[in-house]
């Protein structure tokens, strides 16, 4: 793992890129600054392509089927009739949002913000809870 690493703000190299526009090269920007030539270097070829002094990460995996409007129409929906079941909801995405996805993606979905096999409870024990 390499240790000699610093991070340098975006102020500092968005300053690089305006001592180069006004003619330093980027060997002298590195001598003034006290980096390397190598990372000034760097950063002018990212600007000069990008017009952005930082270096935006790629998004992992693939995008996601259903989107917030969707997950809204999915609780909403839940809300009403909370012993709906899955096959429910697939049809309901099918018909109203016009969205055809499996019933794992739907299941994922309720299960990443926290929802996971419900119980509908009606018993006043349960209701007081």
């Amino acid at each position: 793992m390499n240790r000699n690493r610093q991070h340098i703000p975006d102020a500092a190299k968005q300053q690089w890129v305006t001592m180069s526009t006004h003619g330093m090269t980027s060997k002298a920007i590195a001598q003034v600054t006290g980096c390397s030539h190598r990372t000034v270097n760097r950063v002018l070829q990212l600007s000069q392509l990008t017009g952005s002094v930082v270096q935006k990460p790629l998004e992992s995996g693939h995008p996601r089927l259903l989107t917030a409007q969707d997950f809204t129409y999915l609780i909403s929906h839940i809300e009403c009739t909370p012993d709906i079941f899955l096959s429910e909801l697939q049809s309901a995405l099918r018909e109203v949002r016009g969205i055809e996805v499996s019933l794992a993606t739907i299941e994922q979905m309720l299960h990443r913000h926290g929802l996971s096999h419900k119980r509908v409870c009606t018993s006043k024990l349960c209701l007081c809870i």
